[in-house]
């Protein structure tokens, strides 16, 4: 009985040990799956073969490790931005469009600015103006200019010292009044050159309106050419240039075979002697320093302009010198199959615009800020062009259009607070795939103009009676490097990188081959070792034997 009885005893609890003790689950000796794959972590982890790290190491699958990054970078940033390997001649690109504003406004026969502004500012004086303007009584007053007058020049001209004027919300008549008082071109440009040869003036500069009131263009593309004039108002003012442009587009330049005098006009190079001059007068006796001197604003033949967004100035009796260094900037042939929002750039007449025919970053914020201007004033400024149903801007709205204005500057930057209104966003106003700028370097000096009175042909009554400024524009270099836009890979180097047939093995070497024999030979055997090790300093610690001694005894006799 003994013999049968102590066995079963003992084996059954046996048994039960033997199973919890080497049960995976409570096992404290890695297995060999475990083993291996940690010998696999550990070597990709601490390989010097480039690549093999992004194989471990986070939740993300096998392919997304291989090939998320680099997709990543190819869909959000395809073009790069840098410079081209060749320079470019200035005979490739148009000399700039220049806007010279006169700031006298009005001969003082016609209109006399200054002594308008203070009657009016005289108190009581200007409810008679204005009744005067509408009633035509005050007979009295009748010497006092009327209010429409000074109120047009006000808008002109770049203060109006905190007068309150009245609160007029439209001024369809506006661009004609300012037609009516502008001095004559005689009155303005005394001699003009091009490229070192004399040219009659009224050949190179044309009329315009602006918001800085009548100016006059040189060089700048005929309204055909850059306007859809269907859609704008009957009224509004093109201006005055009407030489084509036929032969030129920013995308693709000048045609072959087109010659020197092409248009827009162009330069063979750099200095004086390749550029423009032109001299302008002014008669002092009209003068008038609440607005006076020249503005210059030289900005892209195809671009519409707008003055007070860039310009300088020409006092009277100085020469400036205007020394351009353009910036080109075009866009590899490559990219144009991309999306406008994968390349961040518009092509001139790939997206299309309701006044103009060519597109530029300008002339779409330019259309951007005349919809806008009409949405939140219900009417239009006269220096922007308008729908047929757009009314003009009275003075009493001055406010109203500054604040268009200015939400307008502040698109951009509430975009990027992803807070910009909606109305803003649908402007869209990327850059031009190609464009030019024209950076400038301005140099003033006193004219000694008269010492030139012989030449110009002035009498000596008008000498004492006139000043003089001379305004020179030329380029700085002859050659120009542009900056271009390219891909940043294309589909093969695309490929090449997600498939790491490039990039993956390049960084193989001598102690990547020594690294590979030491984890498939010496590494797994000491990690096999330690784990038998291990495994037999468990057994012996948990093993259950039967009992020794005095207590084996007592068991016997039971």
């Amino acid at each position: 009985m003994v013999k049968t009885t102590l066995p079963a005893l003992r084996s059954e609890p046996t048994r039960i040990n033997q199973v919890a003790l080497w049960h995976t689950g409570y096992s404290s000796v890695p297995s060999k799956k475990e083993s291996e794959r940690s010998l696999w972590v550990d070597y990709c982890k601490n390989s010097t073969i480039h690549g093999f790290k992004y194989f471990v190491g986070s939740k993300r699958t096998l392919v997304e490790r291989l090939i998320y990054s680099v997709y990543k970078k190819w869909d959000l940033e395809p073009v790069v931005v840098t410079f081209a390997e060749k320079s470019i001649p200035v005979f490739s690109i148009p000399f700039p469009a220049i806007m010279v504003c006169p700031e006298i406004k009005a001969r003082r026969e016609v209109f006399n600015f200054t002594n308008s502004f203070e009657l009016y500012s005289e108190p009581g004086i200007a409810q008679f103006m204005a009744k005067a303007q509408l009633s035509g009584s005050f007979n009295w007053l009748e010497s006092i200019p009327g209010v429409d007058r000074l109120e047009a020049l006000l808008q002109v001209c770049d203060s109006s010292f905190g007068v309150d004027m009245n609160n007029n919300s439209y001024d369809d008549d506006l661009a004609a009044r300012l037609q009516e008082m502008a001095i004559p071109f005689e009155d303005i440009f005394v001699s003009c050159g091009w490229r070192a040869r004399p040219v009659d003036c009224g050949l190179l500069f044309k009329k315009q309106l602006t918001e800085a009131g009548i100016c006059y263009t040189f060089n700048s593309l005929a309204a055909d050419d850059l306007m859809r004039k269907e859609a704008l108002h009957p009224d509004y003012v093109f201006p005055e240039e009407n030489i084509s442009s036929m032969f030129w587009s920013m995308d693709e330049g000048f045609h072959d075979g087109t010659v020197g005098d092409s248009y827009p006009r162009r330069t063979f190079g750099a200095g004086i002697r390749a550029g423009m001059f032109v001299i302008l007068k002014a008669r002092m006796k009209d003068a008038d320093y609440l607005c006076s001197g020249f503005k210059v604003h030289l900005y892209p033949p195809h671009q519409y302009p707008r003055v007070y967004t860039q310009f300088f100035r020409v006092p009277l009796g100085q020469e400036v010198s205007v020394s351009v260094d353009p910036l080109v900037i075009d866009t590899s042939p490559k990219i144009k199959s991309y999306n406008s929002n994968r390349r961040k750039c518009f092509y001139n007449r790939e997206r299309k615009l309701r006044f103009f025919k060519l597109y530029t970053k300008n002339n779409c914020e330019t259309e951007c800020l005349s919809n806008y201007t009409l949405q939140s004033c219900g009417c239009v400024q006269f220096s922007l062009p308008r729908s047929p149903e757009a009314r003009v801007c009275g003075l009493g709205k001055t406010f109203c259009c500054d604040q268009a204005l200015s939400m307008l500057q502040q698109m951009d930057l509430l975009h990027e607070m992803n807070r910009s209104n909606n109305f803003l966003e649908r402007c869209n106003c990327l850059s031009s795939c190609n464009t030019v700028y024209y950076n400038t370097e301005i140099s003033q000096a006193q004219f000694d103009w008269r010492m030139l009175a012989e030449r110009i042909r002035l009498i000596s009554h008008e000498i004492d009676e006139t000043e003089l400024s001379l305004l020179t524009v030329h380029f700085k270099v002859s050659r120009v490097i542009p900056v271009r836009r390219s891909e940043l890979y294309g589909v093969t180097d695309f490929l090449a990188n997600c498939g790491g047939i490039l990039g993956l093995f390049m960084g193989v070497s001598i102690l990547s081959i020594v690294e590979i024999l030491y984890y498939c030979t010496l590494k797994p055997f000491m990690a096999r070792r330690r784990t038998d090790q291990a495994a037999s300093v468990a057994t012996r610690s948990k093993l259950i034997l039967p009992p020794t001694g005095p207590a084996r005894k007592e068991a016997t006799k039971w």
